[in-house]
């Protein structure tokens, strides 16, 4: 399944958000999808991106990334139910990398268990 990446900075294209809410709605760790996007807006303005991993013009995937200079936190990893399994996290986690090593980035800081084995088969901690 081949996946496009895409970051973004704020959640202003109204498609983006709703499917990013429909998508955090399967997430345990917000309450719903609208909790996690007004927690993502408020991190928005604060050095932080929205990467998202897309198929067919579908969002199934999308990860936080925050910091500035050589070091991001990488965090609130999410895959859509239908597509796990299928290796869509890490490929999404191995491009988020190689998007913010080109920016400078050098150190990566995993926000919960998935990304840091997601980091460490990436040879990135």
């Amino acid at each position: 399944m081949p996946i496009t990446v895409h970051a973004y900075t704020s959640l202003e294209n109204a498609e983006v958000r709703s499917q990013l809410e429909r998508l955090y709605d399967t997430s345990p760790e917000f309450g719903d999808g609208q909790d996690a996007l007004q927690q993502l807006e408020q991190h928005l303005a604060q050095y932080t991106l929205v990467y998202t991993a897309e198929f067919n013009t579908k969002i199934i995937g999308a990860i936080w990334c925050s910091g500035q200079g050589e070091s991001r936190r990488l965090e609130y990893v999410v895959v859509h139910p239908a597509n796990r399994g299928r290796g869509v996290a890490e490929r999404l986690i191995s491009e988020v990398c190689r998007m913010e090593e080109a920016k400078g980035a050098t150190v990566f800081e995993p926000g919960c268990g998935a990304i840091h084995r997601c980091l460490a088969h990436l040879g990135k901690l």
